[in-house]
């Protein structure tokens, strides 16, 4: 029977948890990757009824992850692969040097698999995509606390399970006051142009790593706030020809 209500979602998934997971032990507030099919499918539905933008499907790399607080299900943070040509956050992070002057260096644009350095430099970047907290669990600090622990575990996570530091986080928000990012020292670079991802089609069509979120862009209805989060400092991209 598909579950309907929150509650019956959060209780579903919570049987699965106990069942077939390792909980972060009573008192504590951690995450659990999700790998199992059918709590997967909670979570999603749990996504498509508390949060504005829904699930995400996302194409390339995508860990979801249970806000697990005193051993019960409380809520669940989505990461993925970052999208290609945000230019607030290019320049922000540092990815402008490998766009710049693209036809000067022989390639055939700027985002081609030939322009190495971007497309590396890229993976070093997680986009944040979803958070959530179930309605009964609200009102206790828990999304700002699963952002600290993000920060730390939910980096170490990442790491292991894809092997590639990180670098920094990324995030497109409807807003340029969110208390949730505020809190966690994100800071605002400023907003998108309007464009939204198209699954549908390929951003680059020279082809590049399956990893990679390749989705080509077609006009939306948003500027999205972009928001960013540094965690190493010392992985700042630099191109190979300027790193003497």
């Amino acid at each position: 029977m598909r579950p309907s209500s929150l509650s019956n979602l959060q209780h579903r998934g919570q049987i699965v948890l106990e069942e077939f997971y390792t909980l972060p032990r009573r008192g504590s507030l951690g995450f659990v990757v999700i790998n199992d099919r059918e709590l997967r499918r909670y979570f999603d539905c749990a996504l498509d009824k508390t949060h504005y933008a829904r699930s995400c499907q996302r194409v390339g790399r995508c860990m979801r992850l249970a806000i697990i607080s005193e051993r019960q299900w409380v809520g669940g943070v989505v990461l993925g692969s970052t999208f290609p040509n945000v230019s607030v956050r290019d320049e922000a992070l540092g990815l402008k040097e490998f766009v710049r002057g693209f036809p000067s260096r022989g390639l055939r644009n700027a985002w081609c698999k030939e322009n190495r350095e971007y497309w590396h430099a890229l993976q070093t970047i997680v986009n944040h995509a979803r958070t959530f907290v179930f309605p009964q669990f609200q009102g206790r600090g828990l999304g700002k606390e699963a952002h600290r622990l993000l920060l730390t575990t939910g980096v170490r996570i990442w790491e292991r399970q894809y092997g590639q530091r990180v670098y920094a986080f990324d995030t497109l928000c409807d807003r340029s006051d969110s208390g949730l990012f505020i809190a966690n020292g994100w800071r605002l670079v400023g907003e998108t142009k309007g464009y939204t991802a198209n699954y549908k089609d390929s951003f680059s069509q020279e082809g590049t790593s399956a990893s990679i979120n390749n989705a080509a862009l077609k006009p939306g209805k948003t500027q999205w706030q972009v928001w960013i989060r540094v965690i190493r400092p010392s992985l700042r991209p630099r191109r190979l020809d300027r790193a003497n």
